[in-house]
Parts: C-alpha cells; sequence; structure tokens
C-alpha cells in the first residue's frame, strides 16, 4: 500500500502525556523518546524537568495582566553546540 505523499515528507505526530517519573524513569524516559524520534514526531505535555531538558523545542503558553494568552516558542536543538 503506498502512502499519501505528505506522510512520506513529514513524521505522523504523537501525543504523550509524561506522569510523575522519578530521575532514573525520567532517564528512562528521555532514552526512548530520542529512539524513536527518528521516525516520529512526539508533543509531550511535561512539568518534568529532566524532560524538558531533553527536548529539541519548548511551546509554552502564557497569560499576560490583561488576560491575553499567548504562545512562547524556543529551539533548543544545537544550543549547546553554538554556546560552547
Amino acid at each position: 500500500m503506498r502512502q499519501h505523499p505528505d506522510r512520506e515528507r513529514r513524521p505522523p505526530q504523537r501525543r504523550l502525556v509524561d506522569a510523575a517519573l522519578d530521575e532514573r524513569n525520567v532517564g528512562r524516559f528521555n532514552v526512548a523518546l530520542r529512539l524513536l524520534t527518528d521516525h516520529t514526531q512526539f508533543i509531550v505535555i511535561t512539568h518534568n524537568r529532566g524532560t524538558i531538558e531533553a527536548a529539541d523545542t519548548l511551546y509554552g503558553v502564557s497569560m499576560d495582566e490583561g488576560g491575553v494568552s499567548k504562545v512562547i516558542s524556543l529551539k533548543l536543538a544545537g544550543l549547546d553546540e553554538r554556546a560552547g
């Protein structure tokens, strides 16, 4: 069965919710994500610092004093190489 042309160019998105994990399991979770990101794009919803540090790009929602929400993004991929 032939895939749709758009599917050949970009990986399918998946959603995961990161439960409260201890340090050892956060590391395992991050390794599993890294192994799978060659073929799959993940959207991870988390407040876990270890998982946030492993991300390539962060998206957040912030609300100013007027009650208006805005989306903020920060690309982290390659940041270590540029800083060092």
